[in-house]
């Protein structure tokens, strides 16, 4: 199926817990839009989590993970860093791939 028009940019819904920086949620945003902006079929629902972990002693205390829904198809990415942009930057790289893949299926 080919689109004429392009995609109505889609509002992700971000959602954050533990101790972020204020621009955390918009970064994430962007960046998780941009993905979504590639996909050649209609994105109904995008929401990312970001957690900040309290314990010290864990590494990689940031967990990024994105929840999609693609023209009724789901699609997840779950990853981890040591800082808010790095687990998000991780996270594009992991949603793109999931839905490169997606996409194959088409």
């Amino acid at each position: 199926m080919k689109r004429s028009a392009p995609q109505q940019a889609l509002e992700v819904q971000v959602e954050t817990r533990g101790q972020l920086p204020p621009d955390a949620a918009g970064y994430a945003r962007d960046k998780i839009q941009a993905v979504l902006g590639q996909t050649r079929e209609p994105v109904l629902f995008a929401r990312v989590r970001l957690t900040r972990m309290a314990n010290p002693a864990v590494e990689q205390p940031v967990i990024a993970q994105a929840n999609v829904d693609v023209n009724g198809r789901p699609a997840r990415a779950h990853v981890a860093g040591q800082t808010v942009t790095q687990a998000v930057d991780l996270l594009q790289d992991r949603l793109a791939e999931r839905l490169a893949r997606l996409a194959e299926r088409w």
